[in-house]
């Protein structure tokens, strides 16, 4: 049973072609919420600039980030 997933932002949920979420990767993470599936982005980005990202009122349960250090930040938001 899936308890969790990780999406990176550039090319899977952000687009660069439409400089947005695709409305299916939106209906994505929403069904995967509802299953109960904890859904967190994995970056390579800083949290700092992965909160500039657009990501419009998508919620995640938190954020894997690892940006010009060896350190692995997860947090996890009040979303929850």
């Amino acid at each position: 049973m899936i308890k969790i997933a990780f999406f990176d932002i550039d090319g899977t949920l952000f687009s660069h072609t439409i400089h947005a979420i695709p409305e299916s990767t939106k209906r994505t993470i929403k069904l995967l919420r509802e299953k109960g599936i904890k859904v967190f982005i994995a970056t390579g980005r800083s949290l700092k600039e992965t909160k500039r990202v657009p990501l419009g009122d998508m919620k995640f349960d938190g954020y894997v980030t690892v940006a010009f250090t060896l350190e692995t930040v997860i947090l996890r938001s009040s979303t929850g």
